[in-house]
């Protein structure tokens, strides 16, 4: 996608674009965080960083499927074991955290992101960061408040962090 069709296919007033995504096989919402959202500056509002930004999300390869799978089923781990989410009937022998598992339907990493539907994306254009980043958010089922964001850099999937709005300055160099 060039940087004419970001700023002519976006709604600037919601800072929302629709685009699909060949990896996930549907349109995705894409967040656009702009330093400036003059129209009479488009120079200033989508930069090349933040374009590529755009980009690296459009073309995460299939070949990180399997890293996904496991980033998501690492958090769902995570909850199911630091949560108790009342209600969830422990059958004889079974640890609080396998049925929550089993009452997510949760059972590898290949079921994880299954039942982890995407949210939407955010891509921030921040002055103050060298690299390129990309918020992939997912509100799964096991944790609906904070949900889970798995982080690009640079067009490289790096990890998950357990909820919105992750302070991305961690992830420079």
């Amino acid at each position: 996608m060039t940087r004419d069709e970001i700023l002519i296919n976006s709604i600037w007033t919601n800072a929302k674009l629709l685009a699909y995504s060949e990896f996930f096989g549907k349109e995705v919402r894409l967040d656009l965080l702009t330093s400036d959202y003059n129209l009479e500056n488009t120079h200033e509002i989508v930069s090349a960083k933040f374009t590529q930004a755009v980009n690296d999300f459009l073309a995460l390869p299939t070949q990180y499927k399997p890293l996904m799978q496991r980033l998501l089923y690492q958090h769902c781990l995570q909850c199911c074991e630091s949560t108790s989410y009342g209600g969830v009937k422990v059958r004889a022998g079974e640890t609080e955290a396998a049925a929550n598992l089993r009452t997510f339907g949760v059972k590898d990493e290949a079921s994880a992101f299954a039942k982890a539907a995407l949210s939407h994306v955010t891509i921030e254009e921040n002055e103050s960061l060298k690299n390129r980043f990309v918020r992939i958010l997912f509100y799964p089922e096991w944790e609906t408040e904070h949900g889970c964001e798995l982080i690009l850099k640079n067009g490289e999937l790096l990890d998950y962090f357990g909820e919105d709005g992750t302070y991305l300055g961690q992830f420079e160099d």
